[in-house]
């Protein structure tokens, strides 16, 4: 389903997840490591330079930006890079591992104990890539809850007049 490369970043954060970080009690027990909605971005010569998602860990939940091929010599670690996204700006921090490379990260939620279920971590994680991405499901969804909440405010506006009515002819209780 994912490129190798999110594969690789899976596997990786699950290596550390049993090697690492088993016994530190930042460790939501509920959650396990996953990879969310990583799809292609940024384009020059017709490829994509990059992938982006949502890495969800027991202990953090990042967008991740993984280049798919080494990232340029003038990115350095620990620096922080803005990326524009079709939602705003984010700032990402570079992030090096000897045993995955470089790539960048923007947390998300840290730690992870107000999800209780894996589930809710995905939906969480699928709903901040359609928001980072305005993709065409997110702006439907948007304009969905606009229009529920026109037809709310239009539904107490005919209920207030029809009150009035019938206050004023008598159909109401006053007291």
């Amino acid at each position: 389903m994912f490129s190798n490369n999110v594969n690789r970043l899976e596997a990786h954060y699950q290596s550390v997840c049993v090697n690492q970080m088993a016994d530190i009690p930042i460790l939501n027990k509920a959650l396990e490591v996953e990879a969310v909605g990583f799809v292609d971005w940024g384009h020059s010569k017709d490829q994509s330079e990059v992938e982006v998602g949502v890495l969800i860990t027991p202990w953090f939940m990042n967008i991740v930006l993984l280049p798919k091929d080494s990232m340029r010599q003038e990115v350095r670690v620990g620096k922080t890079v803005n990326i524009l996204f079709p939602d705003g700006e984010y700032s990402f921090l570079t992030q090096v591992d000897a045993d995955f490379g470089i790539y960048l990260t923007c947390s998300l939620f840290s730690p992870m104990f107000d999800f209780k279920t894996q589930r809710d971590a995905r939906e969480t994680a699928a709903a901040a890539m359609a928001q980072l991405l305005q993709t065409e499901a997110f702006k439907q969804i948007k304009k969905d809850k606009a229009e529920a909440q026109q037809l709310i405010k239009d539904q107490e506006v005919l209920n207030k007049a029809s009150s009035r009515r019938a206050f004023f002819k008598g159909g109401g209780n006053a007291c």
